[in-house]
């Protein structure tokens, strides 16, 4: 028999889109899953919902008090009994064949992630995410530069979790999975099933886009916790990588205070913490000083990204 696939579905108030992502679950041609669904304190019908599926292998939690992200997955990732570790929000979806296709690849038992291709989409647009193979075999510098693992695509082998001794931090709000996977990228490789096996929504009510600022700030806060762990900071190459993943930061930090009008004083400060003086340093510089960059921003962003209407 095919090896057990726990996969993880965190609720908070989720009854808008949750059959779908429920059935996308339940419509997998791999049948050996169990679903750890953890209900954090809903105040909506996410609970009836659930309950009128009557499949043995969903099983319903509920949070004692309202919990992180980081927090809910915590107790999720405790019930789990699976050799690998899967995660759906319910808001996503997954193709029928997702499992199938992505199980295969953990047969290198180096391999501690493997993610799929992926659509996002919104109420009018879609938009592939990979356009080109992304990298993979030990991918922790390149994560570090530019991330690129989309949470609906990660299947996960748990016994890396293990290694890592990993507990998600329950003050992440935001970020509890770029932790996660950055952390396995550390000890173990990556494989990408090339197919479109997922679709993560884009919509006004995700936290993604209402808390942006809670984002940036977990982001160095983890920033920080990475640098001064042993297991990072005694490579060159990983420190150097880690500067690039601060400076990055900082830059989006500094386009949505653009974004949202605050004081020029402020957005120099931070401007004044990037260490890399590049051309993405100077041309930001000079966004900052002209007029109408908010507009110039907005245009940018609604050109190259699909944004919640």
């Amino acid at each position: 028999m095919s090896k057990l696939v726990s996969v993880i579905m965190n609720c908070k108030n989720g009854e808008k889109y949750l059959r779908e992502s429920l059935n996308s679950v339940l419509n997998q041609t791999f049948k050996n899953w169990e679903l750890i669904f953890i209900d954090n304190m809903s105040t909506d019908n996410s609970k009836k919902i659930f309950d009128q599926y009557k499949d043995e292998r969903l099983k319903y939690f509920s949070t004692y008090k309202s919990l992180s992200l980081g927090g809910a997955r915590q107790i999720a990732l405790n019930h789990c009994k699976g050799e690998f570790i899967a995660f759906l929000d319910t808001d996503d979806i997954w193709f029928e064949n997702k499992l199938e296709k992505q199980v295969p690849y953990f047969i290198d038992s180096k391999v501690g992630m493997v993610i799929s291709n992926t659509i996002f989409f919104s109420n009018s647009k879609e938009k592939i995410l990979f356009k080109k193979r992304p990298p993979t075999g030990y991918v922790l510098e390149e994560l570090l530069k530019k991330y690129f693992i989309s949470l609906e695509t990660l299947v996960c082998r748990r016994e890396f979790i293990d290694k890592i001794s990993f507990s998600f931090n329950t003050e992440f709000n935001m970020i509890s999975d770029l932790d996660l996977t950055l952390r396995l990228a550390k000890i173990s490789k990556l494989e990408y099933c090339p197919y479109l096996l997922a679709k993560w929504r884009i919509h006004k009510n995700s936290e993604t886009w209402r808390k942006l600022n809670i984002f940036f700030t977990e982001k160095l806060q983890l920033h920080s916790e990475l640098q001064n762990n042993t297991n990072f900071n005694n490579d060159k190459a990983i420190q150097y990588c880690l500067s690039i993943f601060k400076n990055n930061t900082y830059f989006s930090v500094i386009y949505n205070q653009i974004m949202n009008k605050d004081s020029r004083f402020e957005i120099l400060a931070n401007l004044k913490k990037i260490n890399i003086k590049n051309l993405k340093y100077y041309l930001t510089y000079l966004l900052i000083n002209i007029p109408f960059n908010k507009t110039f921003i907005k245009l940018y962003k609604n050109f190259t990204q699909l944004r919640p209407k």
